[in-house]
């Protein structure tokens, strides 16, 4: 939320540290997986407001066929966005290991349990879903995948969430985060 509602300076500055995030090796492995996945749906963000925003056509010689320049711009930071997002799930996935994933997922749900939702049932599902999508074979079509029957042995037999104890690291990044988030909204 605070990518999205970022001035252009702070972009520049989120930026820049996304560009540092790149020098590792795992988050460049993960944020080039991510980037990779998403390079059709960025393509597509771009075109949309290339086309669809009014404005000053970018080549007037083309008329209706030439993107807006205005468009353009609005286009690219808006991609812009979305990739310095990606970056941030990159770091994450690659600084954290799935179980501790899940188990902040986890607990950071915990105040959507006033509203009847069942953490407990998310975090499994979740970890099942993850465990699924990483022993699933690799067929040489999609619809193969969707056809094939799952094997006994590819599901786990039981799985157990190791709780993570609140250390005061804790407390401060969630603080930090908060006044982050408060600087950048207000």
């Amino acid at each position: 939320m605070a990518v999205e509602r970022a001035a252009l300076p702070l972009l520049t500055l989120l930026a820049v540290a996304s560009a540092t995030a790149f020098l590792f090796a795992p988050v460049r492995h993960e944020g080039g997986r991510l980037l990779r996945r998403t390079r059709w749906l960025l393509a597509v963000l771009l075109l949309t407001y290339a086309y669809a925003l009014p404005g000053p056509a970018l080549w007037p010689a083309l008329g209706w066929a030439s993107p807006g320049v205005d468009g353009l711009q609005q286009g690219a930071l808006r991609a812009g966005r979305l990739v310095l997002m990606l970056v941030g799930l990159a770091v994450l996935l690659a600084t954290t290991s799935r179980p501790r994933l899940i188990y902040g997922l986890y607990a950071l749900a915990w105040p959507l349990t006033w509203f009847g939702f069942d953490r407990r049932a998310f975090a499994v599902r979740l970890e099942l879903t993850l465990d699924y999508v990483e022993h699933m074979p690799k067929p040489a079509r999609w619809l193969d995948a969707l056809r094939a029957p799952l094997s006994d042995e590819a599901l786990p037999a039981t799985y157990t969430l190791e709780a993570e104890r609140w250390q005061s690291r804790d407390s401060a990044v969630i603080l930090a985060g908060s006044l982050l988030l408060w600087v950048v909204l207000a």
